[in-house]
Order: structure tokens, then sequence, then C-alpha cells
């Protein structure tokens, strides 16, 4: 697992993302479900406040809701006007009205979604040796370990179920105890950990973990506030340039990002480099896709597509509420901010290449994270 910290400042909201997005990694079959009652229970997340961001929508006026998300719409380059305000004015309250007298999009709706994609996604994702991420048909012998959370009950034995993912007990971590249950993450594939939840007969559960459970809660509202801006003013740049330069230079965010349980504590600082430098070269491979998918079919013919990256998903098709595309998440805003998200940032033109020009890495203490 790929966790996410934050502390003192942080970057961009798409350093957030790749990080969830990369340990991702059409089933025929689910083990035993996690319902998003349970799931919440075992671990907090960024989820959490997604789910409310996304169902506030539905039971907020049409003028509500457009407040709500006012705010994070002018992020996206500054674009919000009022025309478009007043459109999400018509559009939201076309949404409400439709969903009042119908099947109302619950949290659970979109619990199950996520998990839907989430198992896709784990199941077609592979690479080869020396070469990107690519999505491919489900195949046992060449898709990614990826995390999974995984809980057992209460008369089972921690030792053995690691074990039986053929796994140390250190390539393992525990994140809840109870009298009824215990819940560890771990790295798998997703045929193993089907088969061998399916074999404990209905005592063991699992699931692969979500991109936003990765994200540790208020991590993404730090993010889009005020207090992660640029800090000088447009006055400060016109009439001090040398004195804006330098704060320029002297402005940093920092995401802290945790290895899984099977990767931490690597023995050298080159080995984590060698990692870091896998998930950022994957990052922008797969942002360079998203951005030639969403570009009309005249401008495509002014540039030649490398045959390697035929098979690499784009960000936008892995990540979970960019890929949900159902009749009740389409007119969805804060569904639509984070569409708007890719297509301004990372699967834009530019693909942020001046933000990883400018990455540094920082090993942190014995290698079990580190920092950007």
């Amino acid at each position: 697992m790929i966790g996410l910290h934050w502390r003192k400042t942080i970057s961009t909201i798409v350093l957030l993302l790749y990080v969830a997005t990369i340990s991702l990694v059409v089933s025929s079959s689910t083990p035993q479900q996690f319902s998003l009652e349970d799931f919440q229970r075992v671990l907090r997340s960024s989820l959490d406040s997604e789910l409310d961001k996304i169902t506030d929508e539905k039971v907020s006026t049409a003028q509500e809701t457009t407040n709500i998300h006012a705010k994070s719409k002018t992020l996206m380059r500054r674009r919000a006007s009022i025309q478009n305000r007043e459109e999400d004015v018509i559009k939201s309250r076309a949404l409400f009205d439709r969903r009042s007298s119908g099947h109302v999009y619950t949290s659970e709706d979109i619990w199950d979604d996520i998990v839907r994609h989430t198992w896709k996604i784990s199941d077609t994702i592979k690479r080869d040796e020396g070469k990107s991420l690519t999505r491919t048909t489900y195949n046992d012998d060449v898709t990614l370990p990826i995390p999974f959370l995984v809980c057992g009950e209460e008369h089972l034995d921690f030792n053995d179920i690691v074990a039986s993912f053929n796994k140390l007990e250190e390539e393992a971590l525990l994140v809840s105890s109870s009298h009824e249950e215990f819940c560890l993450v771990l790295s798998t594939t997703s045929v193993q950990g089907r088969e061998i939840i399916d074999s404990f007969g209905g005592s063991l559960k699992g699931v692969p973990l979500p991109d936003f459970t990765k994200i540790q809660p208020g991590t993404i509202d730090e993010v889009l506030s005020k207090g992660w801006s640029v800090p000088f003013s447009h006055e400060q740049v016109v009439t001090k340039k040398s004195n804006a330069t330098e704060m320029i230079n002297h402005w940093e965010r920092i995401i802290i990002v945790d290895f899984t349980a099977e990767l931490s504590g690597m023995k050298e600082e080159a080995d984590l480099l060698k990692v870091v430098n896998v998930i950022t070269n994957d990052i922008q491979d797969m942002g360079e896709v998203g951005w030639y998918q969403n570009i009309d079919e005249e401008e495509k013919q002014q540039y030649s597509v490398d045959k390697s990256t035929i098979d690499i998903p784009s960000l936008s098709d892995v990540f979970s509420l960019t890929a949900i595309t159902t009749a009740a998440t389409s007119d969805n805003q804060r569904i639509r901010f984070w569409r708007e998200v890719f297509k301004n940032g990372i699967e834009s033109k530019h693909v942020c290449n001046t933000m990883f020009s400018t990455l540094f890495v920082k090993a942190r203490s014995g290698n079990y994270s580190f920092e950007l």
C-alpha cells in the first residue's frame, strides 16, 4: 500500500492522486464483499469526505450545491464564470428533481461502483520487465500484486492467514483488531486474493484497496485550501521581482508517501529511488496517454504515437471517480471537478512537466517512506 500523509506543506492535487492511483493495480467472481460501513469501521481515509461531497449534491438545493463547489471550480485555471455557475444551477436542479422521484444514488452505490472498478483494474494491470504499466486481458500469470485489505474472524490466526498468501509476518500490516475480527493489509494478485479468500469458506473477506482509501483524511481539503497557494501577491511580483523570485525559490510543498509493508525498509536508498522513478515515469506516461485520448481527431493527425504506449491506460481510466460513468454520476459536480483536475493538469498538453522536473525525493529513516 502506498499511504499518503501531509505535514507542513503539500505541492499539488495531482501529486496526491498519482501515488494513490498508481498503487491500484472484468472479474468473473468477487469474494465476500465489504460493505461501506464495514470498511469505514476498519480504515479512516479521504474516501469518507469524498463520499460526503458527492452525495451532498443530491440532498441540497440547486443553489446550495453550486455554492458548495464554486470555490473548487475556480481552482481550475480560474475559469469559473457567471454563465458557468448559472448552467450549474440548472443542471443541479434537474439532477435533484430527477433523483427525488426515483432511486437516489447513495454512498453505498458509489462504494459498490468504486469496488467494482478496483477489481476490474486489479484484474487487468500488468508490467512486462523493464516496461511501463499496461492494461491486458485477464491473465493470472502477469497481473501485478496490489494492496488488499483482508479481515478474518476472531478464531483465525494472523500468522496462518499471512502464510496462506505466501508472505512473511513482516510483509503484512495489522491495521485493526477486536474480539470479533482482525484486519491486515498485504499485497497479492487479484487471482491469488480470490482463491485464498474463498478457501476460508466465508470466515475471511478482502478487497483491493481503492485509490482514495490510500490518502489520509483531510489531505485533499488541505491541498485545495488557500493556505497552499504560492505565497506572494500580484503587486509583489510587479514591484519587487527579485523578492518574488526568491519567495518562489523557497516555496515548498511536501508529500510523505509510505510504502506497503512488503516494500518497507529497503536496504539501500538507491532501491527506494528506483521505485520512485518507476512511479513517476508511469504517471507521466499515463498522463500523456490521457492528453492524447482527449484531443480531437484533427489534432491527433499532428502527432505520431509511440507503439509502446498503445496499451498504457490513462490516469482518468484507472482513477475511480473519473472512470465511473453512470447516469447518476454524469452531472455530479464533485465528479466533474475531478475530471477537470486531470483535464487541466496532468492530462493537459503541458502534462505538468515543470512540476515533475522540479521534484526532489528524500528517503526517510529506514527507507520505509519518502518525501516528495
